[in-house]
């Protein structure tokens, strides 16, 4: 009976295939030589795997650490990774207006005159952060670079700090006046939240007045970095980047160069296949003395993946495109479904843009904040009241965007969720959406406001 079931739900939503179509689908899918190929390269375990680490987050913030600091990979500094690294940040900072990279330094990149003298990298580095008010206390940094760069014949210190995260958010400390962990017990003492990268902000600008002082975000990103115009964290001076632009501009290429250790291109290798694998965070994992939850520890995560292995998978979607859709139809999951809405036949990621008024190109998540701020400009209406007439548009009962820390919006316990300040005041949405058929979630958003509201027309660019 439960295959009968699924076979009518096939039926329905994947072009109406028959019983013996979908029998023909899987011959053809046994057949096909690229899924041999595909188990040649999961089939043997990394040694992160084997150890269960692969998705530890500090185990991965000690690898970028002897990456960016090793002899072997920056024997000619010019190339080295920790000039890759500071060109690659260059990159992304111009599409995140609110985060700060130096104009000099980027002068120097873009006229080729940027020198590397020496460099200290050091994982996991301790500071007490006492600027805040109240104070924040102890704190750990992921990554801290200290570097000496020439800088058109003079010599500037840069620091970079690295904010690594896996599974986690940004950390928050939930303290009293005294700096002291907020009693829950007390709900009517005055309780502050202190955000872990405001934080390191202030600490380290403080501290370091005249050098140059760029911050990183650093996390397994699934969306395009096109359309992360500020941070996903707190502080927006940082510069967000993820595992996918380190592995395609550092560790690829300096993997590739004929002039390292073979020991060290096996270590490069394997750390590469482990990046691509779907791997569980470890259960238990602890971010800053905060221990996760399980929802979050027990998320399968895909950190990146080089191109060898995206290009096996391309060929495997393309192959098996329609049996692929079946399958996930059939097990009724909205939410596979609906990821799935935005791939093409290609298995490529739409990267939707949208005008507002018949004005500019914004990103969906863009165009989320934007219509937000449009209804806040009244007022009388609270973002409270607007995340109901979203849901109303969406038919949904899930909260889409909240200001209340105590309310969390969906899929915000695994981390995923946007952020922005309006007002001094942060708001928080979901990310979850998708924009291909008039019944895909943001397709059904942007027509209901279009529709509402005659100052705020939304219309996708094709």
């Amino acid at each position: 009976m439960k295959n009968n079931k699924n076979v009518n739900i096939i039926n329905m939503e994947t072009n109406n295939l028959t019983e013996q179509e979908i029998k023909d689908l899987i011959i053809k899918f046994n057949l096909d030589e690229s899924i041999n190929d595909l188990k040649k390269y999961y089939a043997t375990p990394t040694t992160w795997e084997i150890i269960k680490q692969a998705r530890h987050e500090t185990c991965h913030t000690q690898f970028i650490a002897w990456l960016l600091n090793n002899g072997d990979f920056n024997a000619n500094p010019d190339v080295g990774s920790l000039k890759k690294l500071i060109v690659l940040l260059l990159k992304w900072s111009k599409n995140q207006p609110e985060s700060f990279y130096d104009k000099k330094l980027a002068e120097s990149i873009y006229n080729l005159n940027l020198k590397i003298k020496s460099w200290e990298v050091r994982p996991e580095y301790s500071i007490n952060i006492k600027q805040t008010q109240p104070p924040y206390g102890q704190g750990n940094i992921d990554i801290f670079i200290t570097c000496a760069v020439m800088i058109a014949d003079k010599e500037r210190t840069v620091h970079i700090v690295i904010e690594n995260k896996v599974g986690a958010s940004e950390t928050i400390k939930e303290v009293d006046e005294k700096g002291n962990k907020w009693d829950k017990s007390n709900p009517k003492g005055k309780r502050t939240k202190l955000y872990q990268t405001e934080a390191y902000y202030q600490y380290v600008t403080n501290t370091y007045p005249n050098d140059i002082n760029l911050f990183v975000f650093l996390k397994p990103t699934i969306c395009d970095l096109r359309d992360i115009t500020t941070a996903e964290c707190r502080c927006k001076k940082y510069i967000q980047i993820n595992y996918q632009e380190l592995l395609d501009n550092i560790i690829q290429p300096i993997c590739n160069q004929d002039d390292i250790s073979e020991e060290n291109r096996f270590r490069l290798r394997d750390y590469i296949k482990t990046l691509g694998k779907p791997s569980e965070t470890i259960d238990g994992e602890e971010d800053n003395g905060n221990k996760l939850l399980n929802s979050i520890n027990r998320q399968k995560i895909i950190m990146a993946m080089e191109q060898k292995e995206r290009d096996l998978l391309k060929v495997f979607f393309e192959n098996n495109e329609m049996l692929i859709r079946a399958a996930i139809t059939s097990l009724n999951d909205p939410e596979l479904t609906q990821s799935l809405a935005g791939v093409d036949s290609k298995g490529q990621r739409a990267n939707n843009r949208y005008t507002i008024n018949g004005n500019d190109s914004y990103t969906m998540y863009e165009v989320l904040e934007k219509f937000v701020i449009f209804r806040l400009a009244n007022p009388t209406v609270s973002v409270s009241q607007i995340n109901k007439e979203i849901a109303k548009f969406l038919n949904t009962k899930h909260v889409i965007v909240s200001d209340d820390q105590n309310i969390k919006v969906y899929r915000e316990v695994e981390g995923k969720y946007g952020t922005f300040t309006y007002n001094d005041k942060e708001i928080r949405y979901m990310t979850q959406w998708a924009d291909k058929g008039d019944k895909t979630p943001f397709a059904k958003f942007r027509t209901k406001v279009s529709n509402n509201y005659q100052n705020f027309k939304i219309e996708k660019i094709n």
